[in-house]
């Protein structure tokens, strides 16, 4: 086999590998330019040159895939970007050493782990659901068109305020790149992309609204979902909260769900009273699963239930209720506490906010008007969806209990 000769496409073709050794053939044409076959018969263009007194050899592209004329003019740049005094493979090598989002993102948890950073949940499933097609992608080629088409992709699949949070981790991970991990020339192509309008959310449950939302949870055959939701509305927790409920932070004898500061939106516990339907509701799914480990236990990653979007917009559909979303549970318990004339502090304290205002009057708060709140609210909501009568308590059964489901 010769060692030089004019590229043509039936010599190419023409040359047959030898058993045990790559053998490598020069183009008369083009300097630097050569062709290498594999024992397998496998061949790729590269150019060849010395730089730095280091033979460097980049390739170019299968012979297969890439033309005669179009490896012959990707090795003439190559080399005259060589004699620029730029190092193609040197630039190669340090671009396989660049991080890539997934990278980027791994070390941004465990910073946020390091700190106790709260919301890093919210973070991690953001990423999972709509992050993972720039998981594989070097820093450096991320651009800020592709953010900005992210942005609107999932404005259009999830909504403008989810787009807007995707948009600021994006760009909090950048800052945390360049700030934190002090990654050299990186820029942040979040950085200019305008976020979505956001107007503050007053929804909540009407009272109007309540029969046909009890009737529409009577009639929910997943019994996973029904409790998720029966639990979220008359304990007003957050949805990751609920969702992560365990058994060992439940105290059904002194009617108390201490969420601990780890899970909690603050560093504090919060410490939410359990009314008689929550009550109701905890014992019945005690009896059925043994009370171990996790409420809403699952097969998934964290071993809780995490997403229960099909399950929610089935009850909705049912109910004929639109623009209602889980967290808006939350903001219907503390709106039927202050219709009922509940302070804005015993609400707030159960609820575990935690701002300058009103961290002074929490702490002088005892739990029994914290509880008494609980059990005004939850009243007043089981009245408003025709399940209780005033003054009168109707049990939970009401509701059907079926077991060993999953929301879905």
């Amino acid at each position: 086999m010769p060692n030089k000769m004019q590229f043509t496409k039936a010599r190419i073709a023409a040359l047959e590998p030898v058993p045990g050794k790559r053998v490598t053939v020069y183009d008369l044409e083009q300097k630097g330019l050569c062709i290498r076959v594999t024992p397998a018969g496998a061949k790729a263009f590269y150019c060849v040159k010395k730089v730095d007194g280091r033979v460097e050899w980049l390739r170019i592209g299968d012979a297969t895939a890439v033309t005669i004329e179009n490896a012959r003019t990707t090795a003439a740049k190559i080399i005259n970007d060589i004699a620029r005094g730029t190092n193609p493979a040197e630039q190669k090598r340090i671009k396989k050493a660049e991080m890539t989002f997934s990278d980027l993102f791994a070390e941004w948890v465990k910073e946020g782990k390091a700190k106790g950073k709260k919301s890093l949940g919210n973070d991690e499933r953001n990423y999972r659901l709509h992050l993972g097609t720039l998981a594989k992608k070097k820093l450096s080629d991320i651009t800020r068109q592709q953010i900005r088409s992210l942005h609107n992709k999932i404005s259009k699949g999830s909504g403008l305020y989810q787009a807007n949070r995707v948009l600021e981790l994006i760009s909090a991970a950048f800052n945390f790149g360049i700030k934190t991990l002090d990654i050299p020339s990186l820029s942040n192509p979040a950085i200019g992309i305008k976020a979505n309008r956001e107007e503050s959310r007053d929804r909540r449950l009407h009272p109007d609204e309540m029969p046909r939302f009890f009737e529409a949870l009577a009639a929910e055959e997943n019994p996973d979902m029904r409790d998720y939701v029966i639990l979220s509305l008359l304990t007003g927790a957050r949805r990751s909260n609920v969702l992560a409920m365990a058994w060992n932070e439940i105290h059904l004898e002194r009617r108390t769900w201490i969420i601990p500061g780890s899970k909690a939106k603050a560093k504090d516990n919060i410490t939410v009273p359990l009314s008689s339907a929550a009550i109701e509701v905890l014992q019945a799914r005690a009896e059925a699963t043994g009370a171990q480990g996790w409420v809403f236990p699952s097969t998934g990653k964290t071993g809780h239930l995490v997403e229960p979007k099909k399950g929610w917009a089935r009850l909705l559909e049912r109910a004929g209720i639109e623009d209602l979303r889980i967290h808006d549970l939350r903001r219907t318990l503390a709106s039927f506490q202050i219709d009922a004339g509940v302070s804005l502090a015993v609400i707030g304290k159960g609820l575990g906010h935690h701002s300058q205002q009103t961290t002074a009057v929490y702490a002088r708060l005892a739990q029994d008007p914290v509880a008494d709140a609980w059990q005004k609210g939850t009243d007043a909501i089981l009245v408003a969806g025709g399940i209780k009568k005033p003054a009168e308590v109707v049990p939970m059964k009401k509701l059907p209990r079926h077991r060993k489901s999953a929301i879905s």
